[in-house]
């Protein structure tokens, strides 16, 4: 415990479960006056994943954005802030062409291997989720960055 000076995530923190014992992990290997930089997707506040609809489980990990101070404040971090790492949430977005293409040899090397077929997020691909196809993701989610002092 307490061995580093900085502890940085960008992209991955948003898929760990637990995110109250993951900030409380990184508290814990902060030296005193160690800071934390984490980069990660949080629904929105007054915004909640509709629970008669079923949501990819990367995003049923996200975090409401107003839970996250407060549970970095309860773990003890000073200076909490969160700031919005201002761009919409692209990357989420698979071009036409790119996404046929990739269905298609995605499916047929999955196929070949014997192993159950993969479906992307898109709707056309995947019933349980075609009311994604349309949906707009910044409306619902937000990319931020939480700074934090131990």
């Amino acid at each position: 415990l307490n061995f580093f000076d900085v502890a940085i995530s960008n992209g991955a923190f948003c898929l760990i479960p637990d995110k109250r014992k993951a900030f409380q992990n990184v508290y814990n290997v902060l030296k005193t006056g160690g800071r934390m930089a984490i980069s990660t997707t949080t629904i929105l506040p007054s915004k909640a994943l509709d629970s008669n609809l079923e949501w990819p489980v990367c995003m049923r990990m996200f975090e409401h954005l107003d839970e996250i101070v407060s549970i970095c404040d309860e773990i003890g971090f000073k200076n909490v802030r969160i700031v919005d790492a201002e761009s919409p949430l692209e990357g989420l977005e698979i071009p036409e062409e790119e996404e046929e293409d990739d269905h298609i040899g995605a499916t047929e090397a999955t196929e070949q291997k014997g192993q159950k077929k993969r479906f992307k997020i898109h709707g056309r691909y995947s019933k349980e989720f075609e009311h994604l196809e349309d949906m707009d993701m910044d409306a619902l989610c937000k990319v931020v960055t939480v700074y934090g002092e131990k």
